[in-house]
C-alpha cells in the first residue's frame, strides 16, 4: 500500500520557509533533516495506526504490530510517499476455537465457516485452515487447504489516509522537521 502526500501542501509550510532560510540559508542540511524526520514520522505513524486499527478491529495491538512488513516515508524534496506492507493476521494468533461449523477468534469478533484447527506434523502450534474446494466438488483430488488469515488491508487504508490528512500529522511533521534541521545545522 502506498499513499502520497506533499509537505509543501501543509498549512504551515509557507510560514516555515523563513525558518529554513534562517537555520539553513544555503539549503545544505534540509535533505538530511527531511530524511531524519521521515524516519521518526514513520514510527509515529505506525504507533497511531496500530492503536486505531486495534480499536476498530476490537483486538490487541501485538498481533497487528507484528504484521506490518515495513512502514516508511520516502521521497525527495516536498513529495513524500508512505509505503506500508500489510500481511493478514493468521487466525492462530487470535486464540481460535471451534464454533458450530467453523472457527471463531477468541474475542468472538471474527468467524470463518468451514475452517478447522490442526497441529502441523512437524512442530509448531495449532493453525487454522480452510479447504479451497468443497468436499463434494470433483474439481481437485486431495482437497487443497490454505491457512486462514484476517485481512487488515481494507480497514487500515482509510485509517492511514485519515492520519496523513489530519492536522495532527502536519503539526508533528513540521515540529520535528524544525528540530531536525536545527540539529543538522549545528553539526
Amino acid at each position: 500500500m502506498e499513499i502520497r502526500f506533499e509537505i509543501d501542501g501543509f498549512k504551515g509550510w509557507n510560514d516555515f520557509q523563513p525558518v529554513i532560510n534562517a537555520i539553513d540559508p544555503g539549503r545544505k542540511y534540509i535533505e538530511q533533516a527531511l530524511r531524519t524526520t521521515n524516519v521518526r514520522m514513520s514510527d509515529w505513524l505506525k504507533t497511531r495506526l496500530v492503536s486505531r486499527l486495534a480499536r476498530v478491529m476490537k483486538m490487541k495491538q501485538a498481533p497487528l504490530r507484528a504484521r506490518f512488513k515495513r512502514l516508511r516515508i520516502d521521497g525527495g524534496g516536498s513529495d513524500k510517499g508512505v509505503w506500508c506492507g500489510l500481511d493478514g493476521i493468521p487466525f492462530s494468533h487470535l486464540k481460535p476455537y471451534v464454533f458450530d461449523k467453523g472457527v471463531k477468534t477468541g474475542d468472538g469478533g471474527h468467524y470463518v465457516q468451514g475452517a478447522f484447527i490442526r497441529r502441523p506434523r512437524r512442530g509448531g502450534g495449532e493453525r487454522v485452515f480452510k479447504r479451497l474446494y468443497e468436499k463434494n466438488s470433483r474439481e481437485h483430488h486431495g482437497y487443497p487447504i490454505e491457512e486462514v488469515k484476517l485481512d487488515i488491508y481494507a480497514k487500515a487504508l482509510p485509517l492511514m489516509d485519515d492520519l496523513l490528512n489530519g492536522s495532527e500529522f502536519e503539526y508533528e511533521y513540521m515540529r520535528r522537521l524544525e528540530r531536525d534541521l536545527a540539529f543538522w545545522a549545528t553539526k
